[in-house]
C-alpha cells in the first residue's frame, strides 16, 4: 500500500508547489543577478571616478612638490624684489630732486654763459662751459641764488681766455668748470 496514493489532489498540489518554488527560485535568481549586474556597473563607474580623482590628486601633489622644490628660488626672487622696491624710493626721490634742480637752472637764462656739460651726482653739481667773462658767470650764479637756487661751496675754476671767431665776429671767452653742493628739498 505504500505505493498507492489515495489523494491525487495532494500530488497535484505538491507538483504545483514545486513548480511555484522553481519559478520563484528562478525569479529570485534572475532578480539577484540583475541587481548584482546593476551594482557591478555602478561600482565600476564609481571606481573609475575614484581612480580619476586619485590620479588628479597625485598629479596635484607632484605639482606642489615641484613648486616646493622651487620655493627657495621664489623666496629669493621675492627678497630681491623687496630690495629693489626699498632701493627704488631713494632713487625716485633723487630723480625728483634732479628735475627740480634742472627746473631751477632753466629758470634763469645764462646770459654770457654757455653750458656744455651738466652732471649732478650725490648732491654735487658739476657744470662745464664757456663764459664771456668772470663777471657774466658771477651774475648768472647770483641770479640763480636770487631765484631760490641754494648753491653752497661754489668753486668756479676759470681757464685762460681764448679768442673765438664765428660768422665774422670775434669774442674772447673763457672755459670754466664749476662744482658746488646743491641740496634740493624733496617736494613730490
Amino acid at each position: 500500500m505504500s505505493g498507492f496514493n489515495l489523494h491525487p489532489w495532494r500530488e497535484r498540489r505538491r507538483a504545483q508547489r514545486l513548480r511555484h518554488w522553481r519559478l520563484a527560485f528562478l525569479s529570485v535568481l534572475g532578480l539577484t543577478l540583475a541587481v548584482v549586474w546593476a551594482l557591478d556597473r555602478q561600482w565600476e563607474d564609481w571606481l573609475q571616478q575614484h581612480q580619476t580623482q586619485v590620479a588628479l590628486r597625485e598629479q596635484s601633489l607632484r605639482d606642489l612638490q615641484a613648486e616646493l622644490a622651487q620655493a627657495p628660488v621664489w623666496q629669493n626672487r621675492q627678497t630681491q624684489a623687496q630690495q629693489v622696491q626699498a632701493a627704488w624710493r631713494p632713487w625716485q626721490a633723487q630723480q625728483w630732486q634732479g628735475w627740480q634742480l634742472l627746473q631751477h637752472l632753466l629758470s634763469v637764462p645764462p646770459r654770457g654763459v654757455q653750458l656744455d656739460r651738466l652732471v649732478w651726482r650725490d648732491q654735487q653739481l658739476q657744470i662745464n662751459g664757456w663764459t664771456l667773462s668772470e663777471g657774466h658767470l658771477q651774475a648768472w650764479l647770483s641770479q640763480l641764488q636770487a631765484g631760490g637756487f641754494s648753491a653752497r661751496d661754489a668753486r668756479p675754476r676759470l681757464e685762460e681766455a681764448q679768442w673765438l671767431q664765428s660768422d665774422g665776429l670775434s669774442a674772447k671767452r673763457q672755459r670754466f668748470s664749476l662744482q658746488m653742493s646743491t641740496p634740493v628739498p624733496v617736494t613730490p
